[in-house]
């Protein structure tokens, strides 16, 4: 039987509960959910979060840019019924879709994700299937991830992604073979260090 655990919104009233097997909401929630606000600006546009998890992301984002239209995607269907569950307890209106992100069709102008960061074989697997796929690359690695980018972006449309700072040179790398350009970045330092890139299609920089 699973259990879970209320987390605490920085909005009155508000909160969302979280599979206490799964990945533990953390710093990175937080940082990418600043990054991206300020990124999409106050305006109506049509946001997506890849491999929503809870929907902790998604629905702060939701609470502070009421006139966004936020959809997310989730693999693991227990966590895409969580995240649509939190989102009605929270009053907030987006959709939810249970399914692989890499299948995923349609345009977007703002996309963002806290992807699992963990390659296979670099560290010890839970007994739990549904934590490794949130930790490891199971189910998508990183230049799966920016193919996705690359398909899902509308003209002009931009993309937030969050990784531990050791991928950074990775990413800049892998980035370099593909359309999309690294238009911004941030570095939070703390007890683990984060790297925060804003992406664009090359052609619209």
């Amino acid at each position: 039987m699973r259990k879970y655990r209320e987390v605490l919104l920085p909005f009155a009233g508000k909160s969302i509960w979280q599979d206490s097997s799964g990945q533990g909401v953390s710093i990175a929630a937080e940082l990418l959910y600043r990054e991206v606000i300020v990124t999409g600006g106050h305006g109506e546009l049509r946001a997506l979060e890849l491999g929503c998890g809870c929907g902790i992301v998604s629905i702060m984002c939701a609470l502070s840019r009421p006139l966004w239209k936020i959809s997310a995607i989730e693999i693991q269907a227990h966590l895409a019924a969580l995240a649509w569950q939190n989102a009605a307890a929270c009053k907030v209106d987006m959709e939810v879709h249970c399914g692989d992100m890499k299948e995923l069709s349609g345009e977007y102008d703002l996309v963002f994700s806290n992807p699992p960061w963990r390659k296979v074989n670099s560290g010890q697997m839970s007994p739990d299937s549904g934590r490794n796929i949130c930790r490891f690359e199971l189910e998508i690695d990183m230049k799966e991830l920016l193919d996705t980018l690359r398909r899902l972006l509308a003209p002009g449309g931009q993309a937030v992604i969050l990784y531990p700072l050791k991928r950074r040179e990775e990413l800049q790398n892998l980035v370099q073979n593909t359309p999309l350009d690294i238009i911004k970045h941030s570095i939070h330092h703390g007890n683990k260090a984060f790297f925060l890139a804003t992406i664009k299609h090359r052609e619209y920089i």
